[in-house]
């Protein structure tokens, strides 16, 4: 009987035809929201993830784990020990002093992601039915059902708290904050902003009062604030900011299709630095962001 042979492309179409479980260890809650609806987008080619709570024995996943936060790293070493057949992808804001193979810097963009993800190597599962349990955005992820080894006793792995990330001299890079209830300027401005290579982070807000509620758990070193929105409105928004000592001198720049000489004073009286206009022009932001950058930087020098 002779053996068959696989050619490149039907071996091309196995490997893309994998459903693989991910873990997810460690993150904010933006950036766990932001991961689980990356792979709940259909993907036209390529390999397809699920967000799990939990490994199977007989069954190849990856572990994407926060770097930046301490617990994340002790529950991923728990993890590879139970299920040493397990990948890991390390994610976080800077350079790592001893990076993984599969390492993604910055922002969490599902392209990035994908592009690290798909690299990964991880062979065929045994006996996985693929079966998962829907995560939907919004609800807390834990690593549950954790095998112990029979040698030695497992001891309880305490949940990851997301960690307070400064903006210190010592941070690479800066992170900003986008207030917009328009998921399309929202997607257009993380866009614009995946272009500035300084830009490490990026947090969303619907409204005004979510966007308070984000300042005051995380310092963000830029800020754009979209005008028109429910509840509080973007010049209510920008002067309850300029109230707090650490955004006395934040560059907050209001997004607004109004361009009148009476909303530019306004947002003046707000307190915002500039204005950029909607629709948002790559042209216009790049001059922007460069200003603000290099204004930035000089901040940051001691």
């Amino acid at each position: 009987m002779m053996a068959q042979n696989i050619s490149p492309s039907e071996n091309k179409e196995k490997h893309d035809d994998q459903q693989l479980r991910v873990v997810i260890l460690g993150f904010e809650s933006a950036d766990e929201e932001r991961l689980i609806r990356t792979f709940q987008c259909d993907r036209t080619e390529g390999r397809r993830y699920f967000p799990s709570k939990s490994l199977e024995e007989k069954s190849n996943g990856i572990v994407i784990v926060n770097y930046d936060n301490p617990l994340a790293l002790r529950e991923k070493d728990a993890i590879l020990e139970a299920y040493p057949q397990s990948q890991v992808m390390a994610v976080s804001r800077g350079p790592l002093k001893e990076a993984p193979a599969h390492h993604l810097r910055g922002m969490l963009i599902a392209a990035r992601v994908f592009s690290v993800l798909d690299k990964v190597p991880v062979e065929p599962s045994c006996g996985d039915t693929l079966a998962p349990q829907p995560i939907i955005a919004g609800t807390p992820l834990q690593v549950v059902a954790i095998k112990p080894l029979a040698s030695t006793p497992t001891a309880p792995i305490e949940k990851p708290v997301a960690p307070v990330i400064s903006t210190s001299p010592n941070n690479a890079g800066f992170r900003a904050l986008v207030v917009d209830d328009s998921l399309a300027i929202q997607k257009s401005l993380e866009l614009n902003l995946a272009t500035l290579p300084q830009i490490q982070g990026i947090d969303f807000a619907n409204n005004g009062e979510i966007a308070i509620e984000k300042a005051e758990a995380q310092q963000y070193d830029l800020i754009f604030l979209d005008i028109m929105m429910p509840g509080i409105d973007g010049y209510e928004t920008c002067g309850l900011l300029r109230k707090k000592p650490e955004y006395k001198k934040t560059p907050i720049i209001m997004v607004s299709g109004k361009n009148s000489p009476l909303d530019e004073v306004k947002g003046v009286v707000a307190g915002c630095t500039t204005y950029l206009t909607k629709p948002i022009q790559p042209e216009a932001f790049q001059k922007l962001g460069t200003r603000l950058i290099s204004w930035l930087e000089k901040q940051k020098k001691p």
